[in-house]
């Protein structure tokens, strides 16, 4: 009975693992940034992250 245990737990998990390895080699992983254009991300970056100039007063509520 432990024999068939442990061969059903080799096949589950070479299975698994050989199903891991053919899914990341056929590059069907999930890509997060597939849909963004570089550019007008960076620009939009530059515009909000960008510090005032010196010597701009600060209002209260307007850090960053």
């Amino acid at each position: 009975m432990r024999v068939w245990i442990l061969r059903a737990g080799v096949i589950f998990v070479g299975g698994t693992l050989l199903g891991a390895l053919l899914w990341t080699l056929s590059g069907s992983g999930h890509d997060p940034n597939h849909g963004i254009d570089r550019e007008r991300a960076r620009a939009a970056a530059g515009r909000v992250h960008a510090p005032p100039p010196p010597g701009v007063k600060m209002l209260p509520g307007g850090g960053g």
